[in-house]
């Protein structure tokens, strides 16, 4: 159990047995049939019907031999929305590119979102649905740990370190007869009088 949105997570590695998806995220409710990946449930046929509010998870895990569970979560529920890159059969071969709602407790209540073997629309979608949502993003490494996509300090993001205006190349092309403040520095009157101008 995690406490904090930001920690790692480490997810089992798995296969998606299943077909391309892509729900909508700009339309909620989105409806979505994600049919069973692992094997067990898989078996018995399972197919998981879900809608997905803009606070609310709501499902139906369907089996014709085990009959109908039926669950729900509030959106608070889950850390993010998460890209995964999975295998598609167990040669580890052909690729898909999934983006997940991650449940912090519960990874049997994640929910895909996103499906894609080419991956063109995915990257897109999974910002999308992290913004309609106001969910973190979360990226999976090759270990199959998921880490927060962009950086934070308490509610401030991290960004690239930027450079001090000194370092502008263009600070070199401010008029020597005007300091910051725009007055002149009045160098007449230092070179024939001698004195030191007054402070600009």
């Amino acid at each position: 159990m995690t406490t904090d949105k930001t920690e790692p997570r480490r997810q089992a590695p798995r296969i998606w047995r299943g077909g391309e998806i892509d729900a909508d995220p700009f339309c909620l409710p989105q409806h979505v049939a994600i049919a069973a990946t692992e094997l067990l449930p898989r078996s018995f046929g399972f197919i998981r019907y879900a809608t997905i509010f803009a606070d609310a998870v709501t499902a139906n895990d369907s089996s014709p031999i085990l009959g109908v569970f039926e669950w729900s979560e509030p959106l608070s529920a889950y850390d993010g929305i998460a890209l995964r890159v999975v295998d598609r059969d167990r040669r580890r071969i052909e690729k898909s590119l999934l983006v997940e709602l991650t449940h912090r407790t519960n990874p049997k209540r994640n929910l895909v979102v996103h499906a894609s073997h080419d991956g063109l629309d995915a990257p897109a979608r999974w910002r999308s649905w992290g913004r309609m949502l106001r969910l973190p993003l979360l990226v999976e490494d090759r270990e199959g740990t998921l880490h927060p996509a962009e950086r934070k300090l308490g509610a401030l993001h991290v960004g690239e370190p930027q450079p001090h205006a000194g370092a502008n190349p263009l600070s070199a092309r401010r008029p020597l007869s005007f300091g910051q403040s725009g007055q002149p520095r009045l160098w007449g009157q230092r070179l024939v009088g001698g004195a030191r101008p007054p402070a600009y």
